[in-house]
């Protein structure tokens, strides 16, 4: 599935209207026509609505007049001024006068929770700065006493682009967006705002191409029955050292339950040791007899230290290997210090301090402009960003986006992260695009985590408990499958 921008969505809105000729109103009630039967679908009694001027007001009003068609008692405010509104909500509000709906003007006074359910409409998707006093007061007392509240295209208060609430939205248990999600909407903190995702049609065609998109095109790597190991790539694991020889240990699991046919960890002697004790598929080899181009991918970064030692690894790593590298955890730390080192072909995985290293860019920027963060460094270092968070963002040097929301708070410990990168080379290992398999390793492994914590619960669970759920979502995806292409 699609995502888009604001914009993205207001230039199919004009080119429906002005180029196609579908009438705007006709728009707006195919959008209230979706809205009102998810309401219906909630068996309930009364509705009170809070309109604004804009056709985001348009909307409810529509909605309104739906409603009292299926004997629904409503109750509609309107905020704003009568001779500022839009057009079409104009024409709504009109068409419900005439049928002497129970209507009041900027009066915020109604017992809320008399409703069965609040309909917000209040502004829509083009807020981009936060609420005036009017608009928060609402906003306050629709979350302190709304039984249930369906936001109309987007809760009131969000940014559909960045993501941002600005301190404060509305919280809605559905939220009912229009032709195709807007990005910001799967991004915190909006995600925590919006309930219940649902997407509705309104009779636009898909005639552009967009720069963002989900897992909806990624493909699982296929399985042939004529194949051996060396069928599906060797992955080169240089992470580790003697006070955190898991982090090698959890890349050579993930990779390998990621289907990979060979897994080698480079690292010292103890953590080798360490290796053969727990991973005992895993091939080792030395740091001082590295084979900078073995296999068909390399990760380097898990577990390796802030020392001159390691500093001196990653560049002998980065300037001597041909083929792709995932750079993660301390790597990215060390090229925090030298930006000539991010000149190579393959995929970062920060989280927010480290792209904040990265970048100069201040942690709260960063959280609050996350998509534009990814894709600027994306673009400039010509490298594919999988920029993590509880919900991460995938970005490619050509501007494509991906926006993972897979994953619990139960993932929120040491040793995720190197899950990640191993299962990200084992999917490049077998033969995967790099932005692909970036985006198909976040999805694979937030749902391995929300997995794991089903079966352990959410304050247990390890990154070994999510190496082993690997292989069983991937098993499920393929089932899911038609034609490779996963269908989620």
């Amino acid at each position: 599935m699609y995502i888009l921008t604001t914009d993205e969505m207001r230039e199919e809105e004009r080119k429906a209207i002005e180029d196609k000729g579908i009438p705007s109103l006709l728009l707006m009630e195919n959008a209230a026509r979706g809205v009102t039967e998810e309401i219906l679908k909630l068996n309930v009694s009364s509705a009170l609505i809070f309109a604004g001027k804009g056709n985001n007001g348009g909307d409810g009003l529509a909605i309104a007049r739906l409603l009292m068609a299926n004997s629904i008692r409503v109750k509609v405010i309107f905020i704003g001024e009568r001779e500022r509104a839009t057009p079409d909500c104009l024409k709504n509000l009109e068409i419900l006068e005439s049928y002497s709906a129970d209507i009041v003007y900027n009066d915020i006074s109604c017992p809320i929770g008399h409703y069965d359910i609040v309909i917000d409409a209040l502004v829509g998707t083009g807020l981009k700065s936060k609420l005036n006093g009017k608009y928060i007061d609402i906003v306050n007392r629709i979350n302190e006493k709304a039984k249930t509240v369906l936001s109309v295209d987007c809760p009131t208060g969000i940014n559909c682009d960045t993501g941002e609430d600005y301190g404060i939205a509305v919280n809605a248990d559905i939220t009912v967006t229009f032709h195709l999600p807007k990005r910001g909407l799967l991004l915190y903190p909006a995600y925590s705002h919006i309930g219940k995702l649902k997407v509705k049609h309104i009779g636009i065609p898909q005639t552009s191409e967009f720069n963002c998109f989900t897992l909806d095109d990624v493909r699982l790597p296929a399985r042939r029955k004529d194949s051996n190991k060396g069928t599906y790539g060797r992955v080169l694991l240089v992470s580790g050292c003697d006070t955190m020889a898991g982090a090698a240990v959890i890349n050579g699991r993930a990779a390998y339950r990621s289907g990979a046919g060979l897994v080698n960890i480079c690292s010292s002697d103890h953590v080798i040791d360490v290796v053969h004790n727990t991973l005992p598929e895993a091939v080792t080899s030395r740091l001082d007899s590295i084979d900078y181009n073995y296999g068909n991918v390399t990760a380097i970064g898990s577990g390796i230290g802030i020392s001159d030692k390691s500093r001196q690894l990653v560049k002998a790593v980065i300037g001597n290997t041909g083929h792709t590298i995932v750079a993660d955890a301390d790597a990215l730390n060390i090229m925090a210090e030298d930006k000539s080192l991010i000149e190579f072909k393959g995929v970062i995985t920060p989280h927010i301090k480290e792209m904040s290293r990265l970048t100069g860019l201040d942690t709260e920027y960063i959280k609050g402009n996350m998509i534009k963060t990814a894709v600027d460094f994306a673009r400039e270092y010509n490298t594919v960003v999988l920029l993590k968070d509880a919900h991460s963002v995938i970005a490619s040097p050509e501007g494509k986006v991906c926006i993972n929301t897979t994953g619990t708070p139960a993932m929120s410990k040491g040793g995720t992260g190197d899950c990640l990168t191993g299962l990200i080379a084992g999917l490049i290992a077998q033969d995967t695009e790099v932005f692909d398999a970036a985006c198909l390793g976040a999805y694979i492994n937030g749902l391995a985590g929300e997995k794991a914590a089903h079966k352990k619960g959410e304050y247990g669970i390890l990154a070994t408990d999510i190496t082993e759920n690997i292989p069983l979502v991937m098993e499920e995806l393929k089932q899911k499958c038609n034609k490779n292409n996963l269908e989620i």
